[in-house]
């Protein structure tokens, strides 16, 4: 929505003075997978949180756009999701530890890779490419035991949750796996000579969760989505901006 948190805090504001509901696009956040996750994580049930991980490489527009931009907010948004409390406001925020960078010739950056200290001793870290492939997954680490959001870990639709306990956390639960359809009504549109091709990118279906929650947003009044707050946008358009000031060191 915006290069930086600053010009995005001005789009922001100007809705916010206009009476206008504003919601980011990042549509992760309204998959009910990644509700699943929330739901997990403040059970208890892998323990006390300390870390999470994201990885968003793909061989596919290396130079053409930043990588950062282009799949690095979607491992942001996720360490954010994971690692902080959605109900906290105000108070101390992540802060950039450390970052790395490839720059393509035409200038933009192609590999990017960070380290984020979030508040309560809690580390995320992140790599995104448009150079090079992986398996575009991410994981969360807790003191009992570790949820695994597999590809495609930005729209997902499977969540695992593996318990670790005894000595050297040596003793493995079987894997739990909760598994979430796609919206059944949300279909791709036919051609003009009869042929369905398909969506372009993987669950494109899910689209419609951030569509549904606007369209609730909106019939009740309201100028910013719980999920997706105003603050959470911001944060993390900052976190991306101080990465990519740490890396260009």
């Amino acid at each position: 929505m915006a290069p930086d948190h600053v010009i995005a805090k001005e789009v922001l504001d100007a809705a916010k003075d206009s009476n206008l509901l504003f919601v980011h696009g990042v549509w992760s956040r309204f998959f009910p997978a990644m509700k699943k996750v929330r739901d997990i994580i403040e059970s208890g049930e892998i323990g006390t949180v300390r870390s999470a991980r994201a990885s968003f490489c793909q061989n596919d527009g290396a130079g053409s756009c930043s990588a950062l931009l282009e799949t690095g907010i979607y491992c942001a948004q996720f360490l954010q999701w994971a690692l902080s409390d959605p109900n906290e406001v105000g108070g101390d925020g992540p802060v950039v530890r450390g970052a790395c960078q490839t720059l393509h010739e035409s200038g933009n950056d192609e590999h990017v890779t960070a380290i984020i200290e979030f508040p309560g001793n809690k580390i995320g870290t992140f790599e995104c490419s448009l150079a090079h492939c992986s398996d575009r997954s991410a994981t969360i680490y807790g003191s009992a035991g570790v949820i695994d959001i597999p590809f495609p870990f930005w729209c997902p639709t499977k969540v695992k949750v593996t318990k670790m306990t005894g000595l050297g956390s040596q003793q493995w639960s079987d894997p739990e796996t909760h598994e979430f359809s796609l919206p059944s009504d949300v279909v791709a549109l036919t051609t003009e000579d009869g042929k369905v091709p398909g969506f372009n990118f993987v669950n494109s279906q899910g689209l419609a969760y951030e569509a549904r929650e606007v369209n609730r947003c909106f019939r009740e009044g309201m100028i910013e989505s719980p999920s997706f707050t105003t603050q959470h946008c911001i944060e993390i358009l900052r976190l991306i901006s101080d990465i990519g000031k740490y890396a260009a060191k």
